[in-house]
This record gives structure tokens, sequence and C-alpha cells, in this order.
């Protein structure tokens, strides 16, 4: 009787250890951040928060009227596999981005950087609706800014130089 008692004392045991022990967090949820330094000007991220895990970056400097769009990628990456068109879109209207792929630090993956205007279709677009899409790797991921991340949204295209 009391070897059973102090097996089964000691699987309870082991089964509370076992759960005790940290469970690995799901990574965060993707999100928009905006950042303003004189020296960078305007950036208006969407990723993971506190990460170096990035899908686009828009930049700007304040009331340039200008927009760069950076979207991290893996076509056109050494030895990648992947196809499709790189761009982003909101709603019907879309904007290419044509650069080549440059290399970034991070293995298998490449950005793609090219300037437009803060008033081109897709981007007014994004900045009225909040509504977005980014083509990369011949997949299309939504990046839509709901809430708080559409404020966001509407204070870097102000600052950018296109009214909201």
């Amino acid at each position: 009787m009391r070897t059973r008692s102090a097996l089964g004392l000691s699987a309870a045991m082991i089964i509370v250890a076992a759960c005790a022990h940290p469970v690995a967090e799901a990574p965060a949820p993707m999100a928009w951040s905006f950042n303003h330094t004189h020296s960078e000007g305007l950036k208006l991220v969407y990723g993971q928060p506190q990460s170096d895990n990035v899908l686009v970056m828009l930049s700007c400097h304040p009331q340039s009227g200008e927009v760069e769009v950076a979207v991290i990628t893996s076509d056109g990456v050494s030895g990648s596999g992947d196809s499709g068109a790189v761009g982003l879109s909101s709603r019907q209207e879309r904007l290419d981005l044509t650069s080549a792929v440059a290399p970034t630090p991070i293995a298998g993956l490449g950005v793609v950087i090219e300037s437009a205007a803060a008033n081109t279709p897709a981007l007014d677009r994004f900045a009225r609706t909040g509504e977005l899409s980014v083509q990369t790797a011949g997949k299309t991921v939504a990046a839509p800014a709901r809430g708080a991340d559409q404020a966001l949204v509407s204070d870097f295209f102000g600052q950018c130089g296109q009214p909201v």
C-alpha cells in the first residue's frame, strides 16, 4: 500500500513540476509603430513590437510629400525559389515596387526600396482607410491599421505633407 502511495505521490509531483515550467510564448502579433527623430525623419513600421521582424517601413522627412517605401522579401534573394510581385495595395489601388532587391544582414531576406509621392493612390487610400496589403514572396499579407494604429497612420501622412 505504501509503495502505491509513494509512486502515486511521485507521479503527481512530476506532473506538477512539468506544468510549472514556463511555456514558450507565442510571438507578439504584428502592429504599426510610429517614430520621429531629427536625424532619420518620420518612420511608420509594420512588424512585431520590440523585434527586428519587420514587413514594411514607410519613411519621410516632414512636409516633403515624398515617402520611401521598404518591403522585406525573399524574392530575388540568392538561392530563393520564391517569385512574385512586391508592392502595396489598398482596396483597388496598387503601388508596385520594381527596384532590385538589396541584401540585408538577415540570411535569405532582402529589401525592396522605392520612393513615391505621399499622395500616390495606394498610399492615399491607406492614409484615409487604414487598409493595406503587402505583396511579397508570392504571398499577400494583410497589414490593416485599426483604432490607435489608424491614428498613427494619419499622423504619419499628415506630417509627411499629405492632408488626411
